[in-house]
């Protein structure tokens, strides 16, 4: 069956998704298999964000078919031995207490006590056979306590909440079975929970989904299952990056790679091997590009700040002076290969300490109630923008030198479906924010970053997007490794690329991409990956 329609229904609460069947069964499985052939009405499962119980349903059901008794008698003493969960939310709670009654059979008074309201980040757990949950999907900076965080040895201060969960499960269970954003594999957040499983060694298996389909609907997760046990230590981790549509049960009996521990990137043995022959032959982006890459401006107010055509020239024929501040406003859906796309959208570049001319601040006096920042003491409503130490004739953040520079340099979006990077040789294109600006005008750089290496590459080291897309973030673009040519060579391509730039053609973008592969010597082999 496939599992690209029916995941879950999303949570009425943010950052939380409730989880269908399909998905907790194979998962209650993973985690409780090895723990079947022992006295099972004395094994004690937990799920510590238990929404409407999900998981706790599953475990009742699983656990039941291994006892030799009528199915609703073993429903019942399952259900009243073995499941144990917490909620923050006591709507939940007791959601999942009458659902697991209905499916039971029977009133439960005990789950009054097994199910518990409360934070289960904080409070005190007894040791459990198992856990397996789906934590919320919360960025920490959004809570209002994150003291009690601090404990945790994968804490960090832009961490998901969901990497303490399953820090926890490593505190109080043996085994432990997860669905949570595959984000903690490659972001920085991520790394103490990453130095963490490294070090326990615990981790049993690996299958990231978020490349396949969307498991969730209406959530932009990028999902992976994580499963373990913290009293069997391995040097090895069976993992899977799935990539069409097959049942969750089919992609976590089946994972078809072994990774080492420590190592976190799901690949292809013959992509990993290209890989790690790029990063240790070839210098990164970092290096090759000291300077680096900066993001486009915030406004705060486009309506005010970003005009058209029209307006541009009205303002400018009734001052001059406002030529200088008016500068074509570049955005991510623009850039193409090669060159941006053709623009009549323009922005006032009026940055932090400058009292724009006359006629530019009367233009913006037409906003000025949207404009205005909120003062830090104001409570309630407030129509304008966020606190700040700007003035309301000012763009709300401050613009980055890269930003208003008019040197020539490189521009690529900050989402990525295929390689799209282009050259802004006049310096006057300004970027917004889902633009990112390289400081090079290297046109041997730009053929490798319109490159179908470069797409390849990305797949497999940038972070996920949605629709199979990726977001080349500053610590992963820079990590980027670049070929160095001999001469003859970049010349060769540098001089390809600079008739592409006069009139692109497809032909010759097909014959960039092969000498770009030339450049980082790949053999046929390789070539064929691709």
């Amino acid at each position: 069956m496939s599992i690209v329609r029916s995941m879950v229904a999303p949570r009425p609460q943010a950052g939380v998704v409730y989880t269908p069947r399909e998905v907790c069964e194979p998962m209650v499985r993973v985690a409780l298999g090895p723990l079947l052939g022992g006295e099972v009405p004395s094994l004690r499962v937990c799920d510590p964000a238990i929404g409407e119980g999900a998981f706790l349903i599953e475990v009742i059901r699983v656990l039941a078919e291994s006892l030799a008794m009528p199915r609703q008698r073993a429903y019942r003493l399952v259900a009243e031995r073995c499941v144990f969960g917490a909620d923050v939310d006591a709507r939940a709670v007791a959601a999942a207490h009458v659902a697991i009654e209905e499916f039971v059979g029977a009133r439960l008074p005990i789950l009054r006590e097994h199910l518990r309201v409360g934070d289960a980040l904080t409070l005190e757990w007894p040791r459990f056979d198992a856990i397996v949950c789906n934590p919320p999907y919360i960025r920490q900076e959004l809570l209002a306590n994150k003291a009690a965080l601090r404990a945790f040895e994968a804490y960090d201060g832009v961490a998901d909440l969901y990497v303490y969960f399953i820090e926890l499960a490593l505190r109080i269970a043996r085994r432990y079975c997860f669905v949570v954003p595959n984000k903690w594999l490659t972001a920085a957040y991520g790394r103490p929970l990453r130095a963490l499983l490294a070090r326990t060694r615990s981790v049993l298996g690996l299958v990231d989904f978020a490349r396949a389909f969307p498991l969730f609907a209406d959530a932009d997760a990028f999902p992976c299952i994580l499963w373990g046990d913290t009293a069997h230590a391995t040097d090895h981790i069976r993992a899977a990056r799935v990539t069409t549509a097959v049942t969750v049960a089919d992609a976590l009996a089946n994972p078809a790679h072994t990774l080492a521990v420590g190592t976190w990137h799901i690949d292809d043995p013959a992509d990993a091997a290209l890989i790690d022959r790029l990063s240790r032959t070839c210098p990164p982006l970092g290096e090759v590009v000291p300077e680096r890459p900066s993001r486009g401006v915030v406004t705060g107010c486009n309506e005010a700040f970003v005009i058209d055509a029209e307006t541009r020239a009205r303002l400018i024929e009734d001052d001059p002076a406002a030529a200088a501040l008016v500068r074509p406003f570049i955005k991510g859906r623009d850039v193409r290969r090669w060159r941006a796309a053709p623009i009549e959208r323009y922005i006032v570049l009026a940055d932090r300490g400058y009292v724009p001319p006359p006629r530019i601040r009367a233009h913006l006096a037409k906003f000025r109630s949207a404009l205005e920042p909120r003062p830090i003491d104001h409570a309630g409503e407030w129509r304008g923008r966020k606190p700040g130490s700007y003035r309301w004739y000012e763009l709300q953040d401050p613009v980055g030198p890269l930003a208003k520079s008019r040197g020539p340099r490189l521009f690529y979006q900050d989402i990525q479906t295929t390689p799209a990077c282009c050259l802004d040789e006049s310096g006057e294109l300004v970027p917004d924010t889902t633009v990112w600006i390289l400081p090079t005008s290297d046109l041997y750089l730009l053929a490798v970053l319109n490159s179908p290496l470069y797409a390849w590459y990305a797949q497999r080291r940038f972070p996920p997007a949605l629709n199979g897309a990726v977001r080349p973030k500053l610590e992963y673009m820079r990590a980027l490794p670049i070929a160095q040519p001999g001469r003859a060579l970049r010349a060769k391509i540098v001089q390809l690329v600079r008739a592409q730039l006069r009139r692109p053609t497809a032909a010759r973008d097909t014959e960039i991409g092969e000498l770009v592969c030339e450049a980082y010597g790949l053999a046929a082999a390789e070539r064929a990956l691709i």
